[in-house]
């Protein structure tokens, strides 16, 4: 397993750079979810991680489905992970719509 911790310190290099990645937000997010830390503090970062990503990028695919298993799993908020579950759901019928519709227009 790679080293957390090294990985953890360049992520957060490069969102010194580019704070208005939401990608780099949403791997954060998954990187905290892997570190060896007190939970109940890495738990309020990795949602602020993802709701920062979603505040960059509300229809970010990765954020919006780590949002709906980090409500599902870690945070027992049934409501919430509905909400970005069936978000991600109307998200990627539309992508998959589009895929469509390129392969069709061939």
């Amino acid at each position: 397993m790679p080293d957390i911790k090294k990985l953890l310190k360049r992520n957060l290099a490069l969102l010194a750079k580019h704070r208005d990645c939401a990608d780099l937000w949403v791997t954060r997010a998954r990187l905290l979810m892997l570190e060896d830390e007190p939970l109940s503090r890495t738990l309020r970062d990795v949602e602020h991680c993802i709701l920062k990503a979603l505040d960059l990028d509300p229809n970010n695919l990765e954020a919006i489905e780590e949002a709906a298993h980090y409500y599902d799993v870690m945070m027992a908020n049934r409501r919430k992970a509905v909400m970005y579950a069936k978000r991600y759901i109307e998200l990627t019928r539309k992508v998959a719509s589009d895929m469509q519709a390129i392969i069709r227009s061939t």
